[in-house]
């Protein structure tokens, strides 16, 4: 006998294993189903010791049921050609039985928790046959009456339960499907409990428990709605390194006497200084540009600019600067580095100036 504790239990951890059992490229869906259902007559009888006769007896009992209803939902997955999901069930049906000569009627309803894997075979028609199977558990609850006698039966058991499924399904939309399944659902013995009940001879019978079955066929429509997964956030950009800041363009600056294009000791200096910096990194090019201070005539200074600059420019190119490397460019008296008024000596604006770029 299964206890209604446990089977609810299992039931819980087969319906979460069946949702979770997916990747995340799945469909989630969910339905309403509902339909026929039939529930299986029962043959069966009780037994007991005749009070009377002190001998043992057997009461025939003679179970059937009128056709009845089922409703329920469902939510699972489809992957691929794959559904799996839970499903709960509602179904009831009349009883109408005989025993001791007398008519018996009451109810036989269940609640059905099942975990259900069905496969779909998609061979391009319009619409797509189906099998499956599921397992779970059925939470039973059935009674029996006799008026004429005093018969009672009562029924409340969770049972093992099973079911094999067969349909087919037809999608309106990729998002809509119309499912109609053959579903014979099974179970494990259920208990009856009889009161005590009196026959017609006027022999009082004590009560007793028999067995009989909750197996049923169903006929069940669904509708589903399937819900697209959603789309996998956009990787996040690669943050590129920051380009390196450009560097400092290097300045070098040699002086001149005044009226003077020879570079003195201390302008060699500088001058090799500029060669060792260009030589020990990236070729880079080199502008080379003479400047004069503001005595002489413009035409005049604008000569000695330019004798001061290539003079520097040969001296770079002694030091192993490629001339093709150079700039060469003469400003005359433009640009001081001191402004000053026309005439004036100023040994700031006597020089040439050397810059990597």
């Amino acid at each position: 006998m299964f206890t209604r504790t446990g089977w609810t239990i299992g039931a819980g951890v087969a319906i979460a294993a069946a949702l979770c059992a997916t990747e995340a490229r799945a469909q989630f869906y969910f339905g309403p189903e509902g339909g026929w259902t039939g529930l299986e007559g029962t043959r069966g009888s009780i037994n007991g010791i005749n009070p009377l006769t002190n001998q043992p007896f057997t009461l025939p009992l003679n179970q059937s049921f009128d056709s009845g209803f089922n409703v329920g939902a469902r939510a699972g997955y489809e992957w691929d050609n794959w559904r799996f999901e839970g499903e709960y069930s509602y179904r009831q049906n009349a009883s109408n039985a005989t025993a001791l000569g007398s008519r018996l009627n009451g109810t036989v309803s269940s609640n059905s928790f099942m975990a259900n894997a069905i496969y779909d075979f998609n061979i391009g028609w319009p619409l797509t046959p189906h099998i499956g199977m599921g397992v779970g558990a059925v939470d039973l609850s059935g009674s029996l009456n006799g008026p004429n006698i005093g018969f009672r039966s009562r029924t409340s058991d969770t049972v093992f339960g099973y079911q094999a499924i067969a349909g087919i399904r037809y999608k309106f939309t990729p998002n809509l499907a119309l499912d109609v399944d053959y579903r014979y659902r099974g179970t494990s013995g259920v208990n009856y409990t009889t009161n005590t009940f009196t026959a017609a001879n006027g022999v009082t019978f004590p009560g007793r428990t028999f067995s009989a079955s909750a197996n049923t066929n169903n006929v069940v429509a669904s509708l589903t709605w399937l819900f697209a997964p959603a789309p996998p956030p956009p990787p996040m950009p690669v943050a590129m390194p920051a380009a390196p800041p450009p560097a400092a363009p290097k300045v070098f600056v040699v002086f001149f006497d005044w009226d003077k294009a020879t570079i003195t000791r201390e302008g060699m200096a500088i001058v090799q200084q500029a060669a060792a910096a260009y030589k020990s990194g990236a070729p880079v090019q080199i502008q080379v540009t003479g400047y004069t201070d503001r005595s002489g005539s413009p035409g005049y200074n604008q000569r000695l600019s330019e004798q001061r600059a290539n003079n520097v420019a040969k001296a770079l190119a002694a030091q192993g600067v490629p001339q093709n490397q150079m700039m060469v460019s003469g400003r005359g008296e433009n640009e001081n580095r001191v402004p000053t008024a026309d005439g004036v000596r100023e040994p700031q604006n006597r020089r040439v100036e050397i810059v990597s770029s």
